[in-house]
């Protein structure tokens, strides 16, 4: 069975990555940025917020252990400003993380898998086009 890339990510797309866990915000900008996307990172909601209202991002990436507004509230409030309603939202959820909301927050889901031995999430983008790999079996 061959999965098929799936990309959230267009050529030109300033990209917000608001995520807790400051590592992982700064890999993931890592990518992005070293990919020819203009990045700005926040690792608690409300900065996020502010980010946006002056960046205004095509694409936000948020992780759901935000402080002061966890990742659901962050994109409800993102879809409000103006000339933000029409971005692309994703959420990073770990593996055994559920998500009811998906339908009335995120457009896309990015769930992290875990390996056999060490687990850490490792999250799978493919470096050429940043497309998300579907995990099989998931």
């Amino acid at each position: 069975m061959t999965a098929t890339l799936i990309t959230p990510f267009r050529p030109g797309d300033r990209i917000l990555v608001a995520c807790g866990d400051r590592a992982a915000a700064e890999a993931l900008a890592r990518v992005f940025v070293t990919s020819g996307f203009t990045v700005r990172l926040a690792f608690d909601g409300v900065s996020a917020l502010d980010k946006a209202r002056t960046f205004f991002p095509s694409v936000a990436v948020l992780g759901m252990d935000l402080q002061y507004l966890d990742g659901f509230q962050l994109a409800r409030a993102l879809r409000t400003i103006p000339g933000c309603a029409r971005m692309r939202i994703l959420a990073m959820l770990g593996r055994d993380m559920g998500l009811l909301d998906r339908h009335r927050c995120f457009d896309y889901i990015l769930r992290a898998p875990c390996p056999p031995f060490t687990g850490k999430p490792v999250w799978k983008l493919d470096g050429d086009g940043l497309a998300v790999k579907p995990t099989i079996g998931w």
